[in-house]
């Protein structure tokens, strides 16, 4: 039976932080190094977008870490986020074949019989408006460009610095836990129309598993990585969230 692994919402900001150790963690631990399936399911970087090849140097360990786990043939996955985005040409430098897949859209995956659905997650966010707005416009093919040939990287960081310091003052204050859980619950519910048996996502920063109601699809979601300290581990189709030490 194949084994998947699976983290979200790591937030590496820079070499040598928190999230950084567990991102190496995760792309090291002995459950990743045997898995058939690695999913890198968004906002595993605090801020990367577009292809400059700053990035390939300021995080040359992880990219050497997943040269290492697509050369042994296993299929990896990076689903960008809202912090990763319009990454597929700087992947391509390191992979020119694919064999690491870079994928803004949701991904459905027949495994063992089994059908999975994989995806950043923020689809499930349905009621929040003024998100899906914005989401668009930073995937949109204009922002792309102006990422990939007109925006010097010294500046893109520093804009993604500033958004993102605002974006967690503002949020510390409003975050609550059960609420984020139940709306992504009702969201999910909404969303998923597919016959589809297991949904991974990220994006809440909260962890959950549940069953959708009148479906057969459960809903499995890691939450921040650098709190829970846990991957998505699923084996013969039983789920488990297992410990990054």
């Amino acid at each position: 039976m194949k084994k998947i692994v699976a983290i979200s919402d790591v937030h590496v900001k820079k070499p040598g932080d928190t999230s950084d150790h567990i991102l190496v963690q995760f792309l090291s631990h002995p459950e990743v190094l045997s898995a058939d399936y690695i999913l890198l399911l968004g906002d595993i970087y605090d801020l990367m977008c577009g292809q400059h090849e700053e990035y390939l140097k300021l995080f040359h360990h992880h990219f050497e870490l997943l040269r290492d786990l697509g050369s042994k043939g296993k299929k990896i996955y990076f689903f960008e986020g809202n912090h990763d985005v319009h990454l597929e040409k700087l992947f391509t430098k390191v992979w020119p074949n694919r064999e690491v897949v870079v994928s803004q859209a949701p991904v459905l995956e027949v495994i063992d019989g089994r059908v999975y659905y994989f995806s950043h997650g923020d689809e499930h966010e349905v009621d929040n408006i003024s998100y899906h707005k914005y989401i668009k416009f930073i995937r949109s093919a204009p922002l792309e460009f102006i990422a990939n040939h007109v925006m010097p990287y010294n500046l893109l960081r520093l804009m993604g610095e500033n958004a993102s310091r605002f974006s967690r003052k503002k949020g510390s204050k409003k975050f609550n836990a059960d609420k984020v859980r139940e709306r992504f619950r009702s969201g999910v519910t909404q969303t998923v129309k597919e016959n589809v048996d297991f949904v991974l996502g990220g994006h809440s920063h909260v962890q959950d598993q549940f069953q959708i109601p009148g479906t057969q699809s459960i809903y499995v979601n890691n939450g921040y990585a650098p709190h829970t300290k846990t991957f998505i581990h699923i084996e013969g189709h039983k789920i488990k969230f297992s410990s990054l030490n």
